[in-house]
């Protein structure tokens, strides 16, 4: 389990240009390194290191040794996602795949540091650069240094230095600490649904809206398109201030639902969720009008899952997945398939009578198929209903 925590060092004008110096570098080396990995249809950092490491010392003689190494290590990963997805995307399209872009790093690059070239003694934060190694004073917030204690296991394990749009130098510090050991208990289990009305409804009947998050997304999609049309300086300068202010907000929207789902006074021992990670195949396979798939584009469900399953963790409660075929469609109660039975938000089953919210049944759904599923597979069901 890793967490991460961004501080902006004071650093001198000196310092400073051997950050960017050392960004052009670092970008320079690794932009051969998977060029050679590439043309030699490899991925072992060992290969790479006896091929290419001396010539990547005379191109950047003042490129620390670390630097270098750190540079091949995520070269050598991004080598590796580029010949997974373009093995995928040649049994699509053939001809696409040949044309997709190799990777390559921009001069303008976040930096990944380890331990050999950073290191971090209480306040004092010291890292490697192309002219010499920098030492200066930060101040980490007090609420990250009390929730991720070095008492409970948390290290420093490394960090990325970058620059922002203004020109600032950051450091995203890096800690990692080993997955907490979930005890199972006789909690109760808890279908979630996840929404593009209701971002998420338990199998108990709590909803949690998403009116605001709708309200903004339709208001910076409409201020974006006037922007946008107008096309002058001041016009491209508002874009660029308002961009990501939306994310931010999904984001924080996320990050309270999911606090209030870790957090819950309820004795809760598994969540369990819809595997919603074939989504993007209702575009393909145009299942779906253009108005839906612009909702779907725009939901977020993946990151309030992601956010989930670690808050969840540290608390102690597992989080389950399921198949989500047709959860939306069974009533819960006779667990009859029928899509005529829902009606918008509600749902009343024609074969018997049930009503109730369509949220709320396809969580009852979600959750009763893991207590099947579990009850097939021999072990223990907990609160069986």
């Amino acid at each position: 389990m890793r967490r991460s925590i961004t501080v902006f060092p004071r650093l001198s004008d000196k310092e400073v240009s051997a950050v960017v110096e050392t960004r052009k570098q670092y970008a320079r080396a690794f932009n051969m390194s998977a060029e050679c990995l590439i043309n030699n249809s490899s991925t072992s950092k060992r290969f790479l290191h006896k091929v290419q490491y001396e010539t990547i010392k005379e191109e950047c003689p003042s490129l620390p040794t670390g630097l270098i190494q750190c540079a091949r290590d995520v070269a050598v990963e991004a080598v590796k996602n580029w010949n997974v997805k373009r093995t995928k995307l040649k049994q699509k399209n053939p001809k696409k795949a040949e044309r997709m872009k190799r990777p390559s790093m921009k001069e303008k690059c976040t930096m990944r540091y380890d331990v050999r070239t950073i290191t971090l003694r209480g306040s004092q934060l010291t890292f490697s650069t192309c002219d010499k190694r920098i030492k200066t004073i930060i101040s980490i917030p007090g609420f990250f240094t009390e929730r991720y204690s070095p008492s409970e296991g948390w290290k420093f394990k490394g960090a990325n230095i970058g620059m922002d749009r203004k020109g600032r130098v950051f450091v995203n510090l890096i800690y990692e600490c080993p997955d907490y050991d979930i005890v199972e208990n006789d909690g109760k289990i808890v279908g979630l649904d996840r929404g593009v009305y209701n971002i998420v409804t338990t199998s108990e009947g709590v909803h949690y809206g998403a009116k605001d998050v709708r309200r903004v997304k339709r208001k910076y999609n409409h201020v974006r398109s006037v922007l946008q049309e107008k096309g002058t300086r001041s016009a491209r300068r508002r874009l660029k201030a308002i961009s990501g202010c939306e994310k931010r907000f999904v984001h924080d929207q996320n990050h309270c639902i999911s606090k209030k789902l870790a957090n819950t006074d309820e004795d809760v021992s598994v969540y369990v969720l819809e595997d919603l990670s074939s989504m993007n195949m209702l575009k393909l396979k145009g299942k779906s009008n253009k108005t839906m798939r612009k909702w779907l584009s725009n939901w977020s469900y993946s990151d309030l899952e992601f956010k989930l399953v670690y808050k969840c963790k540290m608390k102690g409660i597992r989080v389950e997945f399921v198949d989500a075929r047709y959860t939306s469609q069974k009533c819960s109660v006779c667990k009859t398939i029928d899509k005529a039975s829902r009606n918008g938000n509600r749902y009343t089953c024609r074969h018997c009578g049930s009503r109730m919210h369509a949220d709320t049944n396809a969580a009852i759904n979600i959750r009763d198929n893991y207590i099947t599923r579990v009850m097939q597979s021999g072990q223990a069901a907990v609160n069986q209903p």
